[in-house]
């Protein structure tokens, strides 16, 4: 049996730059209109810039807040994966509380990985799919050992 700790312990501070960056996105447009242009081209006004980065701030904002809020979940319940033999246990947050699913390894069909996102996805043979965050677990040496351990 092997555990892995699933939950970070600073997921404000791993997320400090993106929160930042959304914050500038969503108050420059405001402090500073401006508009885009291409040599004389005028491509946008100052008012639909300013729409735009806001918007795309506002959305990137409410995405890392909903992963702070899901991070904090995890780690207030000391959340592990274990596997155990033929059997992964993991948790996972539906409507704010943390449930424990559970797959055995030999109904694995694909693990596949987002390096975009950041996710790894598991698809079992009955077409449900697990997703596990890579920032939940404690190191990327970790992640390769769950990973090492569901591919057998």
């Amino acid at each position: 049996m092997k555990t892995f700790k699933y939950g970070s312990r600073s997921v404000l501070k791993d997320n400090l730059t993106t929160i930042g960056l959304s914050l500038l996105m969503i108050v420059a447009p405001i402090v500073y209109p401006f508009g885009i242009r291409i040599g004389r081209l005028r491509v946008l006004g100052p008012l639909p810039t300013a729409i735009i980065l806001i918007a795309i701030g506002l959305f990137i904002f409410v995405k890392v807040l909903l992963s702070i809020r899901q991070a904090r979940a995890l780690a207030a319940k000391d959340c592990v994966i274990t596997v155990d033999d033929d059997r992964v246990t993991y948790p996972i947050i539906k409507k704010g509380v943390v449930q424990w699913e559970v797959f055995k390894i030999s109904e694995i069909s694909d693990v596949g990985y987002d390096e975009e996102d950041g996710v790894l996805t598991v698809t079992l043979l009955n077409g449900t799919k697990a997703e596990f965050d890579f920032d939940f677990f404690e190191s990327l040496a970790e992640l390769k050992e769950f990973v090492a351990l569901i591919q057998k």
